[in-house]
Parts: C-alpha cells; structure tokens; sequence
C-alpha cells in the first residue's frame, strides 16, 4: 500500500455509497456525480491502498474480503471529519432549517419531540413541511429540504446518502371503532384522491387477493381522510401511528396482508443544525414510533450527544 496518499474523504464517500447499494448507477445518484467518478475515485481507492474493494461483472457488484474490512474503517473515518467540523463550529447553534415530514408523522408524537428540540437549541428556527413521502423526496433533491421523514415501502432498491432508519412497521387495514364489512360487497375504500404510492399499493394488495373494492371517500388531505373513516365511509391502509381511540385494526379474515414500511429521516445537506435536529429524533424515536414498530438497535438504547 502506497504511503504517499491520504484517504480523501470524498473517496471514501463514494465507496460507502457503493457498498450499501452495490449498483454504481445508483450510487451516484446518491452523490451527486456521475457514473465515471464513481469509477474514477473507487480506482483510485484500490491503487492507494493496493487491494481489489469490489468484485465487477455484467450482472452485480459484490465487496471482496478487504471492501467489507475497509467498510467499518471509512465510517469512522467520516464521522471523525464531522466531529472535528462540528468541535470547530461555534458553541452558540442558530440557524434555520427547512424540515420536511409524511403527514401522519404530524400526528403522532413528533410535535412533543420538536418542543425538546426547540428547548436544547432556541435559536434554531424549524419550517415544517408536510406532504407524501414522494414530494418530500423530490423537494431534498432539489435543495427545497434541508432534512426529511419520510418513508418507504419494502422490499425497496431505492436508499439514500446519509439515511437513518427509524423503524419498521407492517401497514395496517384501519377502520372506525365497530365497523364491519359487508360479505359479498365490494371493499370500501377511503384512499387519496390523486396517484400516490399509498393508493396503488392499497388496490394492488386487494386485485391480488382477487376482491372487489370500491372508492367510498377520498380527498387529498390526510385529516379529511381521517374523517372520512371515522365517519364509516370505509378503511383505508396506513400506519399503526394513526391508532387510537376512534381508529382501530379491522380484523377481517377476507382482507389481504399488507407490506411493511420504513420510517426514515434523510439528510438534504449536513449543517450542524441538521445534525443536531437528526440526533434529537434518533434518540427519541422510541417516543415517535408506533407500539410494534422495529426499532433498529442502534437507536433502542440512545445516548444523548452534544451539538
């Protein structure tokens, strides 16, 4: 190995992002680059430290032995580059951070967890952007986000630089306290207005299951659809977050399951306000999460950090 090199950071960035994808293409995306600076700065990655990280053919990517030694390595490598930005940034924080987030998130236990934040850090001013998870991702691409929650459903190619998972949790068939449906009618359905990955899945997982369905409310706020099945218009396919005291599982033998989604905060860029805001939610998720929901380990037992 050539000792006359640094490991640039920007290097090791690039082969993070290849190594939790394992596609360059995507892994790109994630960047910000092109395809052949992907390929350019893993290259210059191996002839640096004089071993073969990734094993290429037509069909796949693969880490060799000293790719996934070298994975643990580049981590730690980066989270010290971002720890010695963050020793070097002033004590006071302040700032304003655009923070985007899926709108049943708003219902939960989130607002409590900003009230923390605001308390630890006042001088840190939060626009909250509510949409679907598809705009949220669109805006962090286009710098209108600083940070989002958002979700995904799984299985799922798709994943992000910097992403945190928060949880994961099987949707659930929710109804009104009481209601039941009718045997040999079509399912009503309480389901947003306009295309949404929410929709296409709800109908998809009803066509497999060979069942007749019906549109019975829809709108494209979350809230009047809420009503919508507190009302008895129908059920509808969503979070567990929703639960409560009106809102409950509709335990019927003849609905299909559904598949499970992921919680997941993204980062649009990385200022030390962001940072902080992430590492407020990441050690209070166990407050945001639905009861049942899979809490990664990393994040079951937090410890609190400073700015």
């Amino acid at each position: 190995m050539s000792r006359d090199h640094d490991l640039d950071p920007q290097l090791l960035r690039s082969f993070l992002a290849v190594a939790d994808t394992l596609h360059f293409t995507t892994a790109a995306h994630m960047r910000g680059v092109s395809q052949s600076t992907i390929s350019q700065h893993i290259n210059r990655l191996e002839k640096i430290l004089g071993r073969s990280l990734l094993e290429r053919n037509t069909k796949d990517t693969r880490l060799t032995e000293d790719g996934q030694m070298l994975v643990p390595h580049a981590k730690q490598i980066l989270a010290a580059c971002e720890a010695a930005f963050d020793e070097f940034e002033p004590d006071f924080l302040s700032g304003h951070i655009r923070f985007g987030v899926s709108d049943d998130l708003v219902l939960s236990h989130l607002p409590e967890v900003l009230r923390e934040f605001r308390t630890m850090y006042p001088s840190v001013h939060v626009s909250l952007v509510v949409g679907l998870s598809s705009e949220l991702n669109n805006r962090l691409q286009s710098g209108e986000l600083d940070v989002a929650c958002t979700k995904r459903f799984l299985p799922s190619s798709e994943v992000f630089e910097g992403e945190c998972v928060l949880w994961r949790e099987r949707l659930r068939w929710l109804g009104a306290r009481g209601f039941d449906l009718q045997e040999g009618m079509p399912v009503p359905l309480v389901a947003y207005e306009k295309e949404s990955l929410n929709r296409r899945r709800t109908i998809e997982a009803l066509n497999q299951a060979g069942l007749a369905w019906q549109l019975s409310f829809v709108s494209d706020h979350l809230s009047a659809l809420i009503a919508g099945v507190r009302a008895g218009y129908g059920v509808f396919m969503q979070s567990a977050l929703l639960i409560d005291d009106s809102i409950v599982p509709v335990e019927a033998s003849e609905l299909p399951p559904l598949p499970e989604l992921e919680f997941l905060l993204v980062p649009g860029r990385s200022t030390r306000a962001v940072r902080a805001l992430m590492r407020t939610l990441m050690e209070n998720v166990s407050r945001v999460a639905p009861q049942g929901g899979e809490i990664p380990a990393a994040l079951a037992t937090p410890q609190r950090a400073t700015a």
